[in-house]
């Protein structure tokens, strides 16, 4: 069965046109029924890939399915560009998540938009969006991913924008497609700079020589240098393939689209922008696992922008006030936590975040968006407060998520968290012991903000008294099902990823990922003292984080929720002002260009333009006395003419006879 794996894509994408064409036509609850059955079909594809794949040797693990080729060129050596699919390790893991979270969400969809007027069109987008990120982890090739990479920009385009009749979502979707295309550029010169050194763009091929440390090979006539550890080419192209990753997963300094991405649906922020889409990054550093390990500046430059870039969500996140605001920012800074893994060398650890991400953040955010039901709309924490009683399935799930999130031990975020604090810890890319070290303190302090703001976001929406002016109530089971499932795998998805502490054989995930993205060579060894001390302190931060959000918010008694307007608090609502940066330094000249360029226009050329047509004008009204309409006038005219015309001839006559 795993051999019709490139099937997965064709249902969510038939599942699409379907809908498209007779969307319309159909009753509210069939298209959302038919658009969930398709990616269920494409689930149960995806769990016989993974089983094969699970079973596969080292020496077999990829399976792949060549359809026709694709852009052949001139003077290949038989790797020309093929358009396929290939099943690996790592792709049939994320055909699980893509395929199962997206189902669920899918069913939760349908209860959340009851009747919107684009109902059938939402799931219509959902099912394009689904086919296109399986296209995209499924590609044997960079054009073929890159394919999936924009259809899914595409796709976010539109769903972000769905109600599009406001302003502030169409333009939400108008600034992520605009910031996704500056990383998109990146991935293209990446690509180009990968086909200029190896001769092709199959994965495959270019990685498989990497593993050998073997000769470039010759392209046309010329003989590139030898690969080796920190050749400038694959350096370079490292570093421009990581400027695209950033622009996808939200890192800095292209991040500020996330936020502004909660203008769609929240379905739309589950899937997309928590479980699939801002993965995609991470993705495909971990795909090119063979080219980031023999470029340690590229790789260190993964691991600190990501750093960087969960310090910068973490801070924005403490003072939000909008429910599903709060958890974008975390999303954000979550991201940051999967590139320290993969710009550490420990792919595994990346791939096993994004897994246990999107259980518990797909359920956050499905939890907010049975909150935000429950109350009319309503997304300002300030007006929320005691829908644990209300809610009460809601609420309990919410509490495993916050709890995974802030990495509580035994739930599914500890073990992943774990993971990734000890390959920053001891990473051969982040500079020496000096900076593993201090790689490891930023993860540490993230962790605790983490623990601080999440908790910070139950307390505010569950606890206390409800101060709001709606009459809240649970959502219905269509809702509530795939939060229960969806906080069942928040609990239970760690346990695939044990740390070595408890022996090397508890881990089953590492060992399966290897088999297509090796961890990088060089990572020094802990003594199994140090592990146990790095695993306390981290769950030390988390629990510093969760008692202060506690003591601050419950202890002391919030009564109205109003924030202190202290500095830090305006800065982290204004997300550290990044936005007002980019305006000040980007959009405020531009605009001032704009302004120059248009009163130029209008009094400047415009000017000339209309002051020729003027003349030409006045010139054709005297002309115009002469077309009056009368034959007699014209008759005179031709008399006239005449008798010049004779008159001037006589004239020249004359003077030649003298």
């Amino acid at each position: 069965m795993e051999n019709y794996f490139y099937l997965m894509p064709l249902f969510p994408l038939l599942g699409w046109l379907f809908l498209i064409a007779f969307g319309k036509r159909l009753q509210e609850p069939t298209a959302g029924y038919i658009a969930t059955f398709t990616v269920v079909i494409s689930f149960f594809l995806a769990i016989f890939g993974f089983v094969a794949m699970r079973g596969a040797t080292e020496q077999a693990n990829r399976i792949t399915q060549t359809f026709w080729d694709f852009l052949p060129y001139v003077g290949g050596d038989g790797n020309n560009l093929k358009l396929g699919f290939e099943l690996n390790p790592l792709s049939s893991l994320m055909t699980l998540i893509i395929t199962g979270v997206g189902a669920l969400i899918h069913l939760f969809s349908i209860g959340y938009m009851h009747g919107d007027k684009g109902f059938s069109r939402f799931f219509a987008y959902l099912n394009f969006f689904v086919g296109m990120m399986l296209i995209l982890v499924l590609g044997d090739s960079l054009p073929v991913l890159f394919i999936g990479w924009e259809g899914v920009g595409v796709a976010s385009f539109l769903l972000i924008g769905f109600w599009y009749t406001d302003f502030a979502n169409s333009n939400a979707a108008r600034k992520a497609f605009v910031v996704n295309r500056i990383g998109d550029a990146f991935l293209m010169l990446g690509m180009f700079l990968l086909f200029k050194t190896f001769g092709t763009l199959n994965i495959h091929d270019i990685l498989e020589p990497l593993t050998k440390i073997a000769q470039v090979p010759l392209v046309g006539e010329v003989s590139l240098s030898p690969i080796g550890f920190g050749t400038p080419a694959l350096e370079l192209a490292c570093v421009f393939l990581l400027l695209g990753a950033a622009g996808k997963s939200a890192q800095l300094p292209l991040s500020t689209w996330l936020p502004d991405a909660m203008a769609g649906p929240t379905p739309v922020s589950a899937l997309i922008h928590a479980a699939t889409m801002v993965t995609a990054g991470v993705y495909l550093v971990a795909r090119m696992s063979g080219l980031f390990s023999l470029a340690p500046s590229a790789s260190s430059w993964v691991a600190w922008i990501g750093a960087m870039t969960a310090v910068y969500g973490a801070l924005s996140a403490l003072a939000q006030t909008d429910i599903k605001k709060i958890l974008a920012f975390s999303t954000i800074s979550q991201l940051g936590y999967m590139f320290i893994a993969v710009g550490s060398g420990a792919y595994w650890a990346g791939i096993f975040h994004v897994l246990t991400h999107a259980f518990f953040k797909a359920l956050l955010f499905l939890s907010s968006g049975s909150v935000i039901h429950a109350v009319d709309g309503e997304q300002d924490v300030r007006k929320m407060g005691g829908l644990a009683k209300k809610m009460p399935i809601t609420h309990a799930v919410s509490l495993i998520g916050v709890l995974a999130i802030a990495g509580v031990p035994l739930l599914s975020g500890f073990f992943s968290k774990d993971a990734i604090l000890e390959s920053a810890f001891r990473s051969p890319f982040a500079g020496g012991e000096t900076g593993g070290f201090l790689l490891w303190g930023t993860g540490v302090l993230v962790a605790a903000l983490t623990a601080g703001y999440m908790t910070r976001w139950y307390l505010l929406v569950f606890q206390g008294e409800y101060r709001g002016d709606a009459h809240p109530h649970e959502s219905n089971s269509l809702m509530t099902t795939p939060l229960i499932v969806l906080a069942a795998l928040s609990v239970l998805a760690g346990y695939i990823g044990l740390p070595h502490v408890l022996g090397d054989k508890a881990n089953l995930l590492e060992p399966f990922l290897e088999k297509i993205s090796p961890n990088a060579s060089g990572f020094t060894k802990l003594s199994t003292g140090l592990e146990w001390g790095l695993i306390a302190v981290s769950i030390l931060a988390s629990g510093i984080g969760i008692y202060l959000a506690w003591y601050f918010y419950s202890k002391k008694g919030v009564k109205d929720v109003i924030e202190v307007p202290t500095t830090f608090g305006a800065a982290s609502r204004n997300a550290l002002y990044l936005d007002a940066t980019y305006d000040y330094a980007i959009s405020s000249p531009a605009r001032f260009l704009s302004q120059g360029l248009e009163a130029m226009d209008d009094g400047g050329i415009r000017a000339g333009v209309n002051l020729a047509a003027e003349q030409v004008g006045e010139a054709g009204s005297s002309l115009g006395v002469w077309q009056s309409g009368f034959v007699r006038s014209y008759g005179i005219g031709i008399f006239v003419g005449t008798a010049a015309l004779l008159g001037y001839l006589i004239v020249q006559l004359l003077r030649g006879a003298l």
